[in-house]
């Protein structure tokens, strides 16, 4: 497996989450499983390839980089539900449109509405089983394997501590340590750094290697998630694929919201923050107040930090320059991304 290989291990990447995620009945839970795969950028089956480099085994890591996939989108899907979101990448979330298949049907709205909760949250368990099996079922020396299942586990767990947290503390004013926890938990370690570390285990890179990596995705994905925090409000809709107001509506704890909150004029909006009810008119004060406090501007200031951070440790990092520079490109386009 070499760096050329990039595009066609993609495609294979793909293929095998199709497989993996393919219905073995026609069952909506299986057929919800599969529709809540597709439509994913891939980033993190990419992080899994890239740290992988050239001598790990082919079949096992598209294989972990499918696995991660699923992973992402069984969170994904539980997400929409905790935060009742309705879109997700531009169409309705999965729970949104089995609910309305339940109202096509006749089946009051309330009750339709619970169906629609129920499809998704079994459905995104079905998605986690599915990726654990795949790994169980992995085709490598038996010290590796428990190796990649330690990986997951302190990943899945964080992200479950994160997701709890982004809730416990909606609405509120977090110290700005609480809120680094939560961008950790929530999204670094299961997105960026549990698949650097998986793809570097496979690859056979040395303890070093995998730590650097390790704390490389870890820095990563609290750019990556600053940069969520800045387009859940001020993003393109058409763009994103998720509603500028959900974030709002929902209150969430972010960097942006901790430091806007310091500004006199935050506690004549701060009743938007957290109002589920909360519209465009609403969203705009409060865009208005994240501009003018400072808020905005300093996050940003903070992105282009962790995105110097980032590089300066992936030039001290005991990896191959082909890595640096691939990695390196990637924190570019975290940093500047638009969806």
């Amino acid at each position: 497996m070499t760096t050329v290989d990039a595009p066609t291990l993609l495609a294979e990447v793909e293929q095998r989450i199709a497989v993996l995620a393919a219905p073995t009945g026609q069952h909506p839970v299986q057929l919800a499983a599969q529709h809540a795969v597709s439509g994913g950028k891939l980033l993190r089956p990419r992080l899994v390839l890239a740290a992988a480099g050239g001598r790990a085994d082919r079949d096992a890591v598209i294989t972990a980089a499918a696995v991660v996939e699923l992973l992402h989108a069984a969170l994904l899907v539980h997400d929409d539900v905790i935060d009742a979101d309705d879109e997700r990448r531009g169409e309705p979330s999965l729970s949104r449109a089995a609910a309305d298949e339940a109202t096509a049907t006749g089946i009051p709205t309330p009750a339709a509405a619970r169906i629609g909760m129920t499809t998704a949250i079994v459905a995104g368990d079905a998605l986690l089983v599915r990726a654990i099996a795949a790994l169980v079922r992995l085709d490598v020396p038996t010290a590796v394997r428990v190796r990649l299942a330690d990986v997951i586990e302190r990943a899945m767990v964080r992200a479950a501590e994160g997701e709890h947290d982004d809730v416990l503390f909606a609405g509120a004013v977090p110290d700005e340590a609480a809120i680094g926890r939560i961008l950790e938990g929530k999204t670094a370690d299961y997105s960026f750094r549990a698949p650097l570390e998986l793809g570097a285990v496979l690859g056979g890179r040395d303890e070093a290697a995998i730590a650097a990596l390790g704390a490389i995705g870890l820095r990563m994905g609290v750019l990556y998630q600053l940069r969520d925090d800045v387009l859940g409000v001020f993003g393109d809709q058409a763009v994103t694929g998720k509603s500028v107001l959900s974030d709002i509506r929902a209150g969430a704890p972010t960097l942006l919201s901790v430091l806007a909150s310091r500004d006199p004029a935050w506690h004549r909006t701060a009743h938007h923050y957290g109002d589920p009810t909360a519209d465009e008119g609403a969203a705009a004060r409060i865009r208005a107040v994240m501009r003018g406090s400072g808020a905005l501007a300093e996050v940003e200031r903070r992105i282009e930090a962790e995105c110097a951070t980032v590089k300066q440790m992936l030039a001290a990092a005991p990896v191959e320059e082909r890595l640096r520079a691939e990695l390196g490109t990637i924190v570019e386009r975290c940093a500047e991304r638009g969806r």
